[in-house]
């Protein structure tokens, strides 16, 4: 006999909220951008997610003549403050079940298999849409997204949308990231033409140029689908294969390396971009516990049929723009 609504609901709650535990990792798997994240992705409250800023030196060590220790007493240009990124608006992914499912569906085992195909369609769904907003365009942010790489990795040229008008990022302590002197709030931003310099030397300026303003070297490179190409046949043509057994050669390569670093794709990335991230000086939040938190299943008034919510509520930022950069690839 089909089980009644009532006791589906609870069946279907119970499960899901087994299934709450490994959602996360779910949700992560096929999206670079994401996987970056999963080890450091951390549950915080509060109105927003509050980053210590890492300032620039201070540049007020001098020599003293006087004889006497005379020292400067004026306040710092540059200090250790905080910069806060309000939460994004909650981000949620419903499904909702006819009542001709439910009934078809008898027994513990059989739901228990229809909510891991919903669920399955339901993480995946969520964890495309994040995507999307990582690599939105700033020209569509508005505010309530989570905000872009393009936005988190921008410099003074592209920061039109940190001027104090923008409700989705505030600074304390004294920072002020509209002054384009604050090296630490500027991302390295780099135009590079097809025409006049090949990819492996487009990558060698930036990694270079990274390290000069931080003094920290990449730890990740994603990259869209036409700077992967470009690469993958750059390495063709210059790089050395071995022959297999047989006297075949491998044609393909598994990985594509710069470096020590791996370069991996990401199909929702801009295809003319390749970002340089520094891991330890990102940060990607979600507030009190919501990263595809599942809530219980909802019979609908007037309807048998049951709706399940799953939601998140998120943001990301970063600690120190110039630790990381962006390759913008023209022809």
């Amino acid at each position: 006999m089909a089980l009644g609504d009532n006791t589906f609901t609870q069946v279907f709650t119970t499960t899901l909220q087994k299934y709450e535990k490994t959602l996360v990792d779910n949700v992560l798997l096929e999206h670079p951008v994401l996987e970056l994240f999963k080890a450091s992705a951390k549950s915080y409250t509060g109105r927003g997610l509050v980053i210590p800023v890492r300032a620039a030196n201070l540049s007020a060590t001098v020599y003293d003549n006087s004889g006497s220790g005379e020292h400067a007493t004026a306040v710092s240009d540059d200090i250790l403050g905080s910069a806060v990124y309000n939460w994004a608006d909650t981000i949620i992914t419903p499904f909702r079940l006819k009542h001709n499912d439910i009934i078809q569906n008898s027994g513990t085992e059989q739901i228990v298999n229809l909510v891991e195909e919903y669920v399955k369609a339901a993480a995946a769904d969520h964890a495309d849409f994040i995507v999307a907003q990582l690599h939105q365009n700033t020209a569509t942010f508005t505010t309530g997204n989570i905000m872009p790489l393009d936005m988190v990795f921008g410099n003074a040229s592209s920061d039109a949308y940190f001027d104090g008008v923008n409700a989705d990022w505030t600074a304390v302590g004294g920072i002020d990231p509209n002054d384009a002197g604050k090296t630490y709030w500027q991302s390295t931003r780099i135009e590079s033409s097809a025409a006049s310099e090949d990819i492996s030397a487009a990558f060698r300026r930036i990694t270079n140029e990274i390290y000069r303003a931080s003094r920290k070297r990449p730890t990740h490179v994603i990259v869209g689908f036409d700077i992967y190409e470009e690469l993958e046949a750059y390495l063709v043509e210059k790089g050395q294969y071995q022959l297999l057994a047989g006297g075949t050669a491998q044609l393909r390569f598994s990985a594509l390396k710069f470096g020590d670093l791996e370069v991996r794709l990401d199909p929702d990335c801009a295809d003319d971009r390749a970002y340089f991230l520094n891991k330890d000086s990102l940060r990607f939040g979600y507030c009190s516990g919501e990263f595809m938190k599942s809530y219980p299943a909802q019979p609908l008034q007037g309807t048998l049929d049951t709706v399940v919510p799953v939601a998140s509520r998120l943001m990301f930022g970063t600690v120190e723009r110039r630790a990381n950069g962006l390759l913008i690839r023209v022809a």
